[in-house]
């Protein structure tokens, strides 16, 4: 790992060689890294990973963040990328299979840079989540002595049964150079305390990261750690976290000091260039970093308050100082109120950061993050088989013409499946290939467990893959109302009241006779997302008013 000078005030990511003389104004997420251990990276493809509130789906950040992290290590770096997940689906009976389902992509080797990135592209989340066990299989790729590394990103925890934590704990024992770091992606409570323990028994670095901004910054701080660790990282910095006792820090770092100078009912500290400020209760409150402070996604004093934005979001509170500077308060960490407050010099985006200071001053979300259930139905296998509760209805087809020409392929949770129609929109839905070699197996209502064996006018389109942005085939609203989508219609309903809208799903108890409808922009995601949830625009072919109603549930198709 690269080294970095211990101190409060950071300038930067040093070079290879240590020289922390001048100031590094790159980001985080842009800067490259030095010599590193041989490395095993270790990423979650579980079926969570599909979850679009990244924004985007969640796995879709997480090969950008990996990839990222692959274009800035050195030639000569010694990498191997672990996935799990990826072989099997959620079912019960997958259970036993989906615990041992982590494979190898790529062994440690000298980095081939488009190996590796191929290897990330073709990660297609679909099953549990066994860390512990990955993190045992990661250890066993690696030197067996000397120092290595094991980094991994996970959106949950260990859905297998085995704590992580004390795995964690016996590998650095058999190991003693090993180092293990946890970056939790959109993960909170449990999850995030499973992950923090893993990395503090390995010795390794936690952070979390709440957007895809923030998990490549991230993913690139773990393979600098000595200048992670001088970073402000979410509300702590050199381990020391808003909401920590001042007894409590003196126990980790025994040269603290006892005492400061009161200032009303607050004690101001000054250790390691930095104000500590402690209530009357001797909690954290504040910690308020002289000179070129710098947060581990690398937002520093003497960047610009438009870099803040692109990592925490808009902010939460402005205010104006006597001197002519501004305060932006942003959200540190999610959930929770602690927050940045950053003083710049200037009238817009591009006004100059002056301090940055951690404290307690977020308002707590009134609405936690509420994305809606994820699940993904499996009605066939990749040989062309239906899977166990699956009916199969052989017909022919309606006019004689079917075929599969849309690609990206809406509905699809991964590559291989095709959208496919007959004339005017007839019998639209998913299809795999069948075993037979020339008829389809197709889904076209997703809260069915049927599915119609179909003859293709055509040959379907080639690679068909879903688009980068997944868009559910199935929708359940928070009014019980179900919806499923539509990609071809032969006369499309219209809304007067917004005329520029188009219908995306059809919603009711039978989708070939809706009695409401999506209504999205052409061209644009036909569902809102925000930190407290997704909504569609609802309405009947009519001058209603769309109404926005919350979705309580997402519905993909994959392979059995």
């Amino acid at each position: 790992m690269c080294a970095a000078v211990a101190a409060c005030s950071t300038t930067g990511t040093p070079s290879k060689s240590g020289d922390t003389s001048s100031g590094d104004t790159k980001s985080a997420s842009s800067a490259s890294v030095g010599e590193i251990s041989p490395t095993a990276l270790i990423v979650d493809a579980s079926d969570s990973m599909l979850t679009s509130d990244a924004p985007g789906p969640r796995i879709d950040a997480a090969k950008t963040a990996a990839n990222s992290l692959v274009d800035s290590l050195p030639n000569d770096s010694q990498l191997a990328l672990i996935a799990y997940g990826t072989g099997t689906g959620t079912s019960a009976s997958e259970y036993t299979a989906g615990c041992r389902d982590i494979r190898t992509l790529v062994p440690l080797a000298t980095l081939d840079k488009n190996r590796v990135h191929q290897a990330v592209d073709s990660i297609t989340p679909r099953g549990f989540t066994p860390i512990a066990a990955s993190l045992t299989q990661a250890a066993t790729t690696l030197p067996p002595t000397g120092p290595a590394a094991i980094v991994l990103v996970s959106d949950g925890e260990d859905t297998c049964g085995q704590p992580p934590c004390p795995v964690a704990r016996s590998l650095v024992a058999q190991h003693p150079d090993l180092q293990i770091s946890t970056i939790g992606f959109k993960t909170s409570g449990e999850a995030s305390d499973q992950l923090r323990c893993v990395a503090a028994a390995g010795g390794g670095l936690f952070v979390q990261a709440a957007n895809a901004a923030q998990l490549q910054a991230r993913l690139l701080a773990t393979q600098n750690q000595a200048a992670a660790s001088s970073a402000i990282n979410g509300g702590s910095l050199r381990g020391i976290a808003i909401g920590n006792g001042l007894q409590e820090i003196r126990q980790s770092h025994s040269d603290f000091p006892l005492g400061g100078r009161r200032t009303g009912n607050q004690t101001i500290i000054v250790w390691q260039d930095c104000e500590w400020v402690f209530d009357a209760t001797g909690t954290l409150v504040e910690i308020r970093p002289q000179g070129n402070a710098r947060t581990i996604d690398g937002v520093r004093v003497g960047g610009t308050l438009s870099e803040a934005k692109h990592f925490y979001g808009n902010p939460v509170a402005t205010s104006s100082n006597s001197d002519g500077t501004r305060n932006s308060t942003f959200v540190a960490e999610p959930d929770t109120t602690t927050g940045y407050r950053i003083t710049s010099q200037g009238a817009d985006d591009a006004s100059t950061i002056t301090r940055i200071v951690v404290c307690g001053c977020a308002p707590r979300s009134s609405a936690t993050s509420s994305a809606p259930a994820s699940e993904i139905i499996r009605p066939f296998t990749k040989s062309g088989n239906t899977t166990p509760g699956w009916l199969k209805d052989a017909r022919h087809n309606s006019g004689g013409y079917y075929a599969c020409t849309i690609n990206p392929v809406p509905g699809a949770a991964e590559a291989g499946i095709s959208w496919c129609s007959g004339s005017s929109g007839m019998d639209q839905g998913l299809c795999a290939p069948s075993f037979d070699g020339h008829s389809l197996l197709c889904v076209t209502d997703p809260f069915s467990t049927t599915e119609f064996i179909i003859t293709p006018s055509q040959p379907p389109v080639s690679d068909p893959k879903p688009p980068a942005n997944h868009i559910p085939f199935g929708l359940e609203l928070a009014d019980g109302t179900r919806c499923v989508y539509v990609a071809s219609r032969g006369v499309a309903p219209g809304n007067s009241a917004r005329p520029d809208a188009v219908a995306t799903y059809n919603c009711g108890d039978n989708p070939l006779r809706p009695t409401s409808y999506v209504f999205s922009d052409k061209n644009s995601y036909p569902l809102a997302q925000s930190s407290t949830g997704w909504t569609a625009k609802v309405g009947g072919a009519s001058g209603e008013s769309l109404r926005d109603v919350a979705i309580s549930k997402v519905i993909y198709v994959g392979f059995g």
